[in-house]
């Protein structure tokens, strides 16, 4: 089993998101600090990276260091994708992960019409997809429900598969292991990450879900079963897992803590991973 780690694991660092620190970090600081935790591949978020500026040195950093890369976009219109698709087609990139959009607590009509309208909108980007052999892997991104991902995987393409996020389960209120029992010849990449009750950081700003407040903490910290996750993704057939630590901003601290706590999640996330008697290394 290869492991990768999701740029969004350091958005605090790269500082493109809701918490922005004094002086942000980069890509070259995200490839560098993979590789010094061991990773065997890179997982890049679309708002991380310049694909026309930055790709050839990601590319040639992940070969030096014999990792694999897979990008990010947001969408699913062909004006949202073909950019992604053509990056990844002359680079060699084989996943390409996206999400419709929206939120899960939004009206389940209104869902459905977004569902509706991406199973169009898709069509012709994954013409595209197929010509640059690059599988579109649409993620549970807290916009949609299991019955809608079932919806979406009805286009009839080899190129159309599902970017797995075991803790934006918690939004729906769905069971992750229940969706990989769903979904196992679909799920080409993941977001593994796991997810605590909102009093575990009392003072931090909590993602709202169809039940209760959440979190997202360091693998093995939280209330899902993530040994089962993992045995089962690996039994579903998967050969790479990428982890999206998402770590709360807490109040008062500083920013040196801050990025110090970020840092420090990924890292034991990753030793869970080494440490779990499921996952082997190729």
């Amino acid at each position: 089993m290869k492991i990768a780690i999701d740029s969004f694991s350091f958005y605090k660092h790269l500082g493109k998101h809701w918490y922005i620190p004094r002086k942000s970090f980069d890509i070259k600081w995200y490839c560098e600090k993979c590789r010094s935790l061991g990773a065997d591949g890179l997982h890049i978020d679309p708002y991380h990276i310049d694909i026309n500026r930055d790709m050839d040195w990601v590319m040639d950093f992940a070969g030096r260091n014999d990792m694999y890369v897979e990008i990010g976009a947001c969408g699913t219109t062909y004006e949202e994708l073909i950019s992604s698709i053509d990056a990844a087609k002359k680079h060699g990139i084989k996943i390409l992960r996206t999400f419709i959009g929206g939120s899960c607590l939004d009206n389940r009509d209104e869902i459905k019409k977004r569902v509706r309208e991406a199973k169009i909108n898709l069509l012709e980007p994954l013409k595209a997809a197929e010509n640059a052999d690059v599988t579109i892997a649409i993620e549970n991104h807290g916009d949609i429900f299991i019955e809608d991902l079932v919806s979406l995987m009805e286009i009839d393409s080899g190129n159309l598969g599902i970017c797995f996020d075991s803790g934006n389960f918690a939004f729906t209120g769905e069971d992750p292991l229940h969706a990989v029992e769903i979904f196992k010849d679909k799920i080409v990449c993941t977001h593994l990450k796991d997810v605590c009750a909102a009093d575990e950081y009392p003072n931090a700003k909590p993602f709202q879900t169809v039940n209760d407040p959440v979190h997202f903490c360091t693998i093995g910290k939280g209330i899902l079963p993530m040994s089962i996750i993992i045995q089962s993704l690996i039994n579903s057939g998967l050969e790479k897992i990428t982890l999206e630590i998402c770590t709360s901003v807490i109040p008062g601290l500083t920013e040196k803590n801050q990025l110090e706590t970020e840092v420090k999640a990924v890292e034991e996330s990753m030793e869970y991973m080494r440490r779990s008697n499921t996952i082997t290394s190729v």
